[in-house]
């Protein structure tokens, strides 16, 4: 090999690593973007101030990075393969009590491990009474992070059973 040829497969080699530094740049800040844990449960708050535990229904939501998120909404979503290929999946809003001080307010700012508790009381016609199979919460990127849906079930019988057990 002579020096002219060595010289392209460096510049070649050099030109391949910068493509492949400013790509990852790119999807670094614009495309990845920070990814919300959320959970849906049933809990208990003990505490030694309260005559008796609190049984409250709680969604969670912990900010697994790689950066800072902003969470803004609780939705609600009844859908299913068939409502997809329909497009008639139904969505909702989800107001939590901002009274509640054990409660965090919308929206919230997260930093990367964080975690956010929105709670809610057990009623008789609260929103787990209707059709909903979905339960997230929606991040400044405009994106629904959903509780996995065996969450929602779950909760969904455990809060029937409170429900019939204080009627």
């Amino acid at each position: 090999m002579n020096k002219e040829t060595i010289a392209i497969i460096l510049s070649v080699f050099s030109l391949l690593i910068a493509a492949l530094s400013i790509g990852w740049n790119i999807y670094r800040d614009v495309i990845l973007k920070a990814r919300l844990k959320v959970h849906f449960m049933v809990g208990m708050i003990q505490h030694v101030t309260f005559p008796e535990p609190l049984e409250r229904l709680i969604v969670s939501a912990t900010n697994f990075g790689p950066g800072k998120v902003k969470c803004s909404m609780l939705h609600l979503q009844n859908s299913s393969i068939w409502k997809r290929i329909t497009k008639k999946n139904k969505h909702a809003i989800l107001i939590h009590d901002y009274t509640d001080p054990l409660s965090s307010k919308l929206p919230c700012d997260l930093e990367i491990g964080e975690k956010a508790d929105f709670l809610f009381k057990f009623e008789k016609d609260g929103f787990l009474s209707e059709d909903w199979t979905h339960i997230g919460v929606s991040d400044s990127f405009g994106r629904i992070h959903w509780a996995p849906k065996k969450n929602f079930i779950e909760a969904k019988k455990c809060t029937l059973k409170n429900i019939r057990k204080r009627v």
